[in-house]
């Protein structure tokens, strides 16, 4: 089932979200258990990533595609 992102109106597919999840599962968890191990807090990683995911975002020449 198609989701919508009501700020931009994307539509995108639920199993390739899933995929992509998958895809990028352990790279992700072995950053995030980095991060943990130098002594950041999960708090603290889950906003930085977020703060990171919303920069990329906005940034015009990395737009949004849609598959």
């Amino acid at each position: 089932m198609p989701r919508i992102l009501n700020a931009r109106q994307i539509a995108f597919s639920s199993d390739r979200i899933h995929d992509c999840k998958e895809s990028l599962g352990t790279e992700f968890h072995l950053m995030i258990d980095h991060a943990l191990s130098v002594g950041w807090s999960l708090d603290e990683v889950a906003v930085a990533l977020n703060g990171l995911v919303a920069e990329e975002i906005a940034v015009p020449e990395r737009a949004i595609t849609l598959h």
